[in-house]
C-alpha cells in the first residue's frame, strides 16, 4: 500500500483548511476550480436534459455524454504530459479561455435557433478537450502551491469545492431551461468561465513550470508512467477501480435526465435537484472526511466507499417518488465523496516528482473511460428500460471490484 503518512493525515482539519485558505495563491486558484467546476456541472446537466429533449432516445442521451466524455480517455496520458512539460498556470489560463469561448458560441448557436442535437455535440466535445487538459494541470499545480505535507487537506478542500459546484451548478441549470431556456443557461456557463479567469489573472507566475527539461521522446515518457503506474500496487489498485467505476457505475449520472422524466415523471428543476442532492451528499462527506483528526487510512476508506455505492444504486433504482430519491442520492454522495478525495490524494502521495504530472494524465485516461459504460447503460436502457439498466450496471460493479477493493480493506486493518 503507497505510504500515506499519519502526519499529511492528521492535517486533514479544519484548522488546517483554514490555514490554507489564508493562503492567498490557493485560495485564488481555489476559487477559480470552483468556478470551473460550477461551469462544468451546468453544462452536464444542460447537455443532457437537452439530449433527451432533441431526441427522445436514450440511447442518443449517452452518444451525447460520450462525445462530451471521450476526449478525456483519448487525450489523458497526453495531457498529463502537457502537465509536466509545460507551464502550468499559462495551461490553465488556456483552458478556461476556452471554457468562456465555448459556452459563448453555445449561447449564440441556441439564441439563433440553430440549436440542434448534433449542433451542440460538435461544440460540447471542446468542453471535453478543455477538461481533459484542465485535470491533470489543476491537481498538479495544487501539488506545487502546497507540498507533499499538506496536499491531503488540500485535495479535500478541491473536492469541497468540486461538491458544491455540483450542488448549485445543477439547480442554476434546471431552474434556467424551465424558466428562460437553453442560451441564457450556455451564457451563464460563459459567465462562471470569465469569473474563474479574472480570479486567476496574475497566479500562473506563483504556480511554476516543470522542475527541469525531459528530453525523452513522448513514447518513452508514457511508457515510463504506465510501467510506474502498473508496478505501484495501490496506484494500480486505484487507476483499476477508477476503470470499473466509471464504465459501470458512473455512466447512472448520464441517465438521471430519462430517469426523471420518464420514471419520475418531472421537468428539469427536479432533475437539478437531483444531481444537487448527489453533491450535497458528496459534500458532507468531504468535510466529513476532512475534519477527522489522526491517522486517516486513505486505501481503506476508498475501498469501503466503492463497494458501498453500488448496494446504494441499487436502492435508488427501485425507487418512484422523487422526495425519497434525493436522501438516496445524498447517501451515494456520500460514497462518491470518499472515492473522489481518496482517488488523487492516493495517486499524488505515490508519484514521484517528475511522473506525478503523468500518473494524474493516466488517472484522467481511466476517468475517461465512462463514455464507454455511457453507451453501455444507454444501449441497455433503450432494450429494458433505465431502472433496470441502472440495475445491471450497479450489481455488475460490486462484482467487479471485489476482488480489487477487499486487499486494500484488509490491509488498512493491520
Amino acid at each position: 500500500m503507497s505510504s500515506v503518512a499519519p502526519a499529511a493525515a492528521a492535517r486533514a482539519a479544519p484548522h488546517a483548511f483554514a490555514e490554507i485558505l489564508r493562503e492567498v495563491s490557493f485560495r485564488r486558484l481555489w476559487l477559480s476550480g470552483l468556478c470551473v467546476n460550477g461551469a462544468r456541472w451546468m453544462d452536464l446537466v444542460l447537455l443532457g436534459w437537452l439530449a433527451f429533449q432533441l431526441t427522445d432516445s436514450p440511447f442518443m442521451v449517452a452518444v451525447a455524454a460520450f462525445a462530451r466524455s471521450a476526449p478525456m480517455m483519448l487525450l489523458g496520458p497526453f495531457t498529463g504530459l502537457v502537465a509536466d512539460r509545460m507551464h502550468r498556470g499559462r495551461v490553465l489560463v488556456f483552458t478556461q479561455s476556452l471554457g468562456l469561448a465555448t459556452g459563448l458560441a453555445l449561447a449564440a448557436v441556441f439564441a439563433a435557433g440553430w440549436g440542434g442535437f448534433w449542433p451542440m455535440v460538435g461544440l460540447e466535445v471542446l468542453f471535453g478537450v478543455l477538461w481533459a487538459i484542465d485535470f491533470p494541470a489543476r491537481r498538479t499545480a495544487l501539488y506545487a502551491l502546497v507540498g507533499p505535507r499538506r496536499v491531503a487537506t488540500a485535495v479535500s478542500l478541491e473536492t469541497v469545492s468540486m461538491q458544491v459546484a455540483k450542488m448549485i451548478g445543477p439547480v442554476l441549470a434546471g431552474i434556467g431551461l424551465a424558466r428562460v431556456g437553453p442560451a441564457p443557461c450556455y451564457v451563464a456557463v460563459a459567465v462562471l468561465y470569465a469569473i474563474g479567469l479574472l480570479v486567476f489573472i496574475g497566479l500562473p507566475a506563483r504556480i511554476g513550470g516543470p522542475s527541469g527539461r525531459d528530453t525523452a521522446s513522448v513514447v518513452a515518457s508514457l511508457g515510463a508512467g504506465f510501467s510506474y503506474a502498473w508496478r505501484e500496487p495501490t496506484v494500480r489498485a486505484v487507476l483499476i477501480i477508477t476503470v470499473l467505476m466509471n464504465v459501470l457505475f458512473f455512466p447512472y449520472q448520464h441517465m438521471l435526465p430519462v430517469f426523471a422524466r420518464e420514471v419520475l415523471r418531472v421537468g428539469p428543476e427536479w432533475l437539478g435537484a437531483l444531481v444537487a442532492a448527489d453533491g450535497l451528499g458528496a459534500l458532507l462527506g468531504a468535510l466529513a472526511i476532512a475534519s477527522r483528526r489522526g491517522f486517516l487510512p486513505h486505501g481503506r476508506l476508498f475501498a469501503l466507499s466503492v463497494l458501498v455505492a453500488p448496494f446504494l444504486l441499487l436502492a435508488f433504482t427501485s425507487l418512484r417518488w422523487p422526495w425519497a430519491c434525493l436522501p438516496v442520492l445524498v447517501v451515494i454522495g456520500a460514497a462518491e465523496s470518499g472515492f473522489a478525495a481518496m482517488q488523487s490524494t492516493l495517486v499524488l502521495l505515490s508519484a514521484p516528482e517528475a511522473n506525478r504530472g503523468r500518473a494524474m494524465g493516466i488517472l484522467s485516461a481511466c476517468i475517461g473511460t465512462q463514455p464507454a459504460g455511457t453507451l453501455w447503460i444507454g444501449f441497455l436502457a433503450t432494450g429494458i428500460g433505465v431502472p433496470a439498466a441502472m440495475a445491471i450496471n450497479g450489481l455488475a460493479a460490486l462484482v467487479a471490484m471485489l476482488p480489487v477493493a477487499w486487499p486494500l480493506v484488509r490491509r488498512g486493518r493491520d
